[in-house]
């Protein structure tokens, strides 16, 4: 509930104007009480945000698991992230203007979010590589990296007015000049590197 209650605030207020008082005053709860759960509002913030996190990984975890094909399944995880900040967008523009800006107080957090995603990817890549064994470069880490990279590039977007458009036709076409590569490289691995 105090969860509830905080991101309820700081999607309204924000993180500076939210303060302990508010979130307990708010959460009809005494001072004590939320200090009894959170040692201060960057800790409350933190459970926010991870909360957050979970929202956008578990879907993608789902992706990751279904039983598509490689192209396929890349696709649907660019648009299933991409809708993911767009219900965050929806639910707590604040936190996902944060985000995208890569604000201090929100960047280890992106990072976990970056680092649950290289851990969702790496054995979809792995997968897709140990198939085609042309693809020494990067390895399947590198390739997860390299993939979110792009996606990432279109967090911004989703802050700006008709933003939602935009990433969409931005993320599709990344994402298709991602496959492309990826394909190119398998038809050219014989080929000589000049």
């Amino acid at each position: 509930m105090i969860i509830d209650v905080a991101a309820r605030l700081f999607a309204t207020k924000g993180l500076r104007l939210t303060t302990m008082e508010s979130i307990a005053a708010e959460a009809s709860r005494g001072r004590r009480t939320v200090y009894m759960y959170f040692g201060n509002k960057a800790d409350i913030y933190e459970a926010v945000v991870q909360r957050e996190i979970s929202r956008i990984t578990d879907p993608l975890r789902e992706v990751v698991r279904s039983d598509c094909d490689f192209e396929t399944m890349i696709r649907r995880y660019a648009m299933e992230r991409l809708a993911q900040l767009w219900n965050l967008s929806e639910r707590n523009p604040l936190l996902l203007k944060d985000f995208s800006q890569g604000h201090s107080r929100v960047e280890k957090l992106r990072e976990r979010l970056n680092n649950d995603e290289i851990k969702l990817l790496t054995p979809l890549f792995r997968r897709y590589l140990k198939e085609k064994s042309s693809h020494p470069d990067a390895g399947p880490a590198g390739y997860a990296a390299i993939f979110l990279n792009l996606l990432r590039g279109t967090d911004k977007l989703l802050t700006s007015e008709n933003g939602h458009e935009e990433a969409l036709r931005v993320t599709a076409f990344g994402t298709d000049l991602f496959l492309r590569g990826m394909t190119c490289r398998d038809h050219t691995a014989e080929a000589p590197v000049v």
